[in-house]
This record gives structure tokens, sequence and C-alpha cells, in this order.
């Protein structure tokens, strides 16, 4: 499954910065407008469950849940379909095409490494590059745009970050305060459910009782006051998979000029001088029924990443080849305990709800 960038979360953000005035760079969500310009709300909020795909949703909750109840269509994802490419252009309204916001780690000629963009550190190195992404890489958001508006808007985070909060209970807690603020805009980010897919797999126990208590919490903000909207979306979904240590395949290795970088399921390779068809052989050989191989060019070709013009260094990240998860097969350099993942083409891992509080009801 490729993206549809003209149904996608990218429309939810456009509808959301025209909302308030912003410049918008794809088509906006028609219900989502609708929604928005029927209802005329004092206070957004927009809350984003890392890892709550659509297709999770199905499988975990009845048909009578809050969630489910409330959830007016589903969308693309971009692509890849992971974190840092999706929140960022959620944030943005732009693609990661735009952003250069590819995946997890990206590398940077100028570090001569495969730096994790939203840790700075080291995919490989472990070496510390505090303040480096947003020197070389900078982002404007969507907070920017409304603090030079002069519109008032804020931020949830878990623990670690700004306005921080244990868990879903106080994330809930912590709008119905905000609520009460001068506040027009916020964004809340809930990390724990992708967190526990991974470590779980989508398929456990735990992830089930996750999602029911994040479908309990969530219907408490069905008791906000009428100028108050919530909209709640996902960045990707997960699937189970299966890891492969791509040390245990020396013919592909000994290609590299360096490591790879970007996701377990949307890989970029860069390769030695001379070795581009020994690596295409190898790695066809061993992984042709999982994963398409990809030509920078070709990747590029395919608008994978999204539309509009790309960033100045949209290109350099992509390296020689692109390889792209077409099964539940990821691909590390070591060991990896991770049991679900996401970044590759799975309609499980691309479809993320649209959830509106109060629901968003249709016009005849």
């Amino acid at each position: 499954m490729l993206v549809k960038y003209n149904n996608s979360i990218l429309n939810l953000a456009n509808s959301i910065r025209e909302y308030y005035g912003l410049d918008t760079y794809y088509d906006t969500d028609k219900d989502v407008s609708e929604w928005l310009n029927t209802n005329k709300f004092k206070h957004l909020f927009l809350i984003l469950i890392d890892g709550m795909g659509s297709r999770i949703l199905d499988e975990k909750l009845d048909r009578h849940s809050f969630l489910i109840k409330n959830r007016i269509k589903e969308v693309a994802t971009v692509y890849p379909t992971t974190t840092t490419a999706a929140t960022t252009s959620i944030l943005t309204g732009k693609s990661p095409k735009e952003n250069a916001y590819l995946g997890w780690s990206q590398y940077f000629n100028e570090a001569d490494d495969q730096i994790i963009l939203f840790r700075e550190q080291g995919l490989y190195s472990k070496k510390d590059y505090q303040g480096f992404i947003n020197e070389v890489l900078p982002c404007k958001k969507i907070f920017d745009d409304l603090d030079e508006k002069g519109i008032s808007n804020d931020s949830i985070w878990p623990i670690w970050g700004h306005n921080g909060v244990d868990g879903i209970e106080e994330l809930v807690d912590k709008i119905f305060d905000f609520s009460k603020k001068d506040i027009s805009f916020c964004y809340a980010y809930y990390d724990a459910l992708d967190t526990l897919e991974h470590l779980e797999g989508v398929k456990s126990d735990k992830v089930t009782v996750l999602i029911k208590q994040i479908d309990q919490q969530l219907s408490r903000l069905s008791k906000l006051d009428d100028d108050c909207g919530v909209i709640v979306v996902a960045d990707h979904g997960q699937i189970d998979c299966v890891n492969v240590d791509l040390e245990d395949y020396p013919d592909i290795m000994e290609c590299l000029k360096v490591l790879p970088s970007i996701e377990p399921r949307c890989m970029a390779f860069s390769i030695k001088d001379g070795m581009h068809e020994r690596f295409e052989k190898a790695f066809r050989k061993h992984f042709n029924e999982t994963f398409a191989l990809l030509t920078k060019q070709e990747a590029i070709h395919m608008n994978l990443f999204g539309l509009n013009d790309a960033h100045e260094r949209f290109e350099e990240f992509i390296l020689d080849y692109l390889a792209i998860g077409t099964s539940n097969v990821c691909l590390y350099v070591g060991k990896s305990k991770m049991k679900g993942q996401h970044s590759g083409t799975k309609e499980k891992e691309f479809m993320v709800p649209i959830i509106t509080i109060p629901k968003f009801v249709r016009k005849n």
C-alpha cells in the first residue's frame, strides 16, 4: 500500500491550519473543516495517540466503544509509517519530503553518523548531539505560526517533556485544566501505547488492556464544555514482526560504506564504490520476498515521501538505495527484542483514525 496524500493526515493538519488562518500546503479534510467551522470552538485539542492505528482499534474494541462510535473516518498516515515522519507532518502540515524528517535515524555527512532525530543521539555510536538537529535541520511547527499571529497555544507531553503527564488519566485531567484557561490550540502527545506494542507485540493482552483504558479515559472528554473540540488521531499502526540481523549476511554488510539508517522497515543504504551491483544481487537473494529494493532515483520518482517541492537535504538522506518492507520482516544491525514494529507498507501500519469529540455529524 502506498500513501494517497489526498486522503491522509496532511489533510487533517491543513484543516486545522486553515481554521486558524495559517498558510496551507495540501487540500483540507472536508469533514474536519466542516466540523470545525460549524462548531467554531474556542478551545481545540489535538490528541495524538502513538501507535493507535485504525485496524488496531477494530481488533481490540467493540462497536459500542467510545472511540469506535466517535470515529468519523480513517485516513492514511505519511510514508514512512513512523513517528518521526508522521508527527512532524501533523505539526507542520507538510510531508516528510518537504520537512526532510524521514525516520528514526538519518545519516548526516557533516557528523559522519546516523543520528536519532528526536533524541539527538548517534544510533550506533551513542554519541551525544544535543542541539545538532535543531541547528542543521530546523523545522517550523504550528506553535511557531500561531505565536506569530498572537494565538494562544500550548502542548502536553509524556512525563519527560513540557507539561509532562504520567499516563492517559493525567493527560485527560490536564486537558480539563487547560479548557478553563486562555488556550486556543493545544497538542497532546501520548506514547505509552506505541512503547508497549514494541515490547509486547500488537496481539498482547497488555496492549488490549491499555487500549480499553485509553478508550475509557478519552470518553471523559465528552463532558467538556461546548466551546471545546477534541480531535484524536494516530501517527501509525503496528504489526507483529520478525527481526533479522544484517550481521548474519556478510555478503550484504561488506558492500556498505556506512551502516544503514532511517527505519527497520524503510532502510537506507550507502554502498561502496564499485559494489552496487554486488549489493543488489546479495540483497535480492536474501530479501526479495520481504523487501522492495529501490534506487534513490526510483524512490524519488515514486513520490513515496510526499508531494510539492523537496527539502534541500531530502535526497541525501535516502542514500543510494531504499529497502521498503512489504512483509513483517524488520532489518537491524545487531539483535533486536522488538516484537511490534511499523514503518512498512502494510495497511495495519498505514491506516489511522480521525475521532472527534463531539462527534461530527454529516449534513444530508
